[in-house]
Formats: C-alpha cells, structure tokens, sequence
C-alpha cells in the first residue's frame, strides 16, 4: 500500500492521468467553441469589427494543434491545446467585451499569467518535437534558459504591440509604465512556474524521453 501511494503521489503520476483524461480533448474543443461565439458575438452584436477580426484570427490559430492531427496525424498534449486557448480566451474576451476595462487591473494581470504559462508550455512542446524528430539530445540547461528567455521576449514584444496598437487604433491597451512593469512581474511568475516543473522532470528523464510520453502519432 505505501509503494502504491509513492506511485500515486509521484508528479509523473499525475501528469500521465491529466494527459490520458478522456474528456480532454472535449475540453480544448468547447474553448474553442467558446473563442468562436466571442468572435461572432463582437461582429453581429457588438460591431467591434477591428477586434472581431483579431477573434477570427485568434479562432485560426486556436485550431491550428487540430488542423495538424488532421494533416500531420501528429496528437499533441491536450493541456497545452487547452491552456493556449483559454489564454486566447482571456485576450480576445478583455477587449470586445471590455473586461481589460471594466476588471481593471485584476482581469490584466490574470491574463497575462495564463498566457506566460500556456506560451512557455507551447514552447516546451515545440522543442519535445524537434528533439525528437531529430533525435537531437538537448541539454537540460539550454531548454530551461531558452523557453525562459523566449518567453520573455515575446512578453517584452507585446507590450510593445500594445504602444503601437493604441497610436494606430486610439486603444488604450498600453496604460502606463508602471502597469506595463506589473504585467512583466505576472509573465515572469507563469513562466518560472512552467520552467520549474520542465527543470524538475528533465533532471529524471531527457527531452527524448519526454517526447515518447507526451506526443503521439496516428498510425
């Protein structure tokens, strides 16, 4: 009973369950489902034609991981399908129905947790395909310090999206120095937090390894 406890309280344990969980594709199917009526919702009933389209953009990408089990028959981790939609979600839902505004800055900062996260997660993913496709062993140290560090130059990128969107739209997405400061503090909490957890399950199994266990191909 105690070694069975040890098996069940291992994080390898657990990740394997969430990842086999039957529902979890109808999980990541209903995101976009959900992304697809935000989208339609600002067209037809909001007007918001500018960010209806950046919806309809979000949506495509959103199905890109389906379109490539369709074409590439390659089956990716469904919570990283999942985290990445909501995190379109909470982008596309902040601004056509106002909640960047109206949850100020509560609503922001969660955003920007969730999408560090699901970014870091999609980056971990990526190099699990390259290393093995390839066959490539990829140090431990390298894949840490290269998800952290893309992560946050896209953070950095964002915000300056943010600044030239605003000039370009008359948004106000970009508030001031000081939130754009918070919101750097909120994407370096979810990025550590999923480089952490690749840190801890790289020092007992490689990349190789990880990627037998994460992705899957149709036959």
């Amino acid at each position: 009973m105690q070694d069975q406890l040890m098996v069940k309280g291992n994080p390898r344990y657990l990740i394997d369950e969430i990842l086999e969980w039957k529902y979890g594709n109808a999980v990541y199917y209903a995101a976009v489902l959900f992304l697809l009526f935000i989208a339609l919702d600002g067209l037809l009933i909001r007007g918001d034609i500018f960010r209806a389209r950046w919806g309809f953009v979000a949506l495509t990408i959103a199905l890109l991981p389906a379109l490539a089990e369709y074409f590439f028959r390659i089956i990716l981790p469904w919570p990283m399908m999942f985290l990445n939609t909501l995190a379109l979600i909470l982008h596309m839902a902040g601004g056509i129905f106002e909640f960047y505004f109206t949850l100020f800055p509560i609503y922001d900062k969660i955003a920007h947790l969730v999408s560090s996260m699901a970014i870091a997660f999609l980056f971990f993913v990526t190099i699990m395909i390259l290393a093995g496709v390839t066959g490539k062993r990829i140090s431990r140290p390298v894949i840490v310090i290269s998800i952290f560090l893309a992560v946050m130059l896209v953070a950095l990128l964002w915000e300056y999206m943010e600044l030239y969107i605003d000039g370009m739209s008359k948004t106000t997405y970009f508030v001031t120095v000081d939130d754009s400061l918070m919101d750097t503090v909120f994407n370096l909490i979810g990025t550590s937090y999923i480089v952490l957890n690749i840190n801890a399950y790289l020092k007992n199994e490689s990349v190789n390894s990880l990627y037998r266990r994460f992705i899957r191909w149709k036959t």
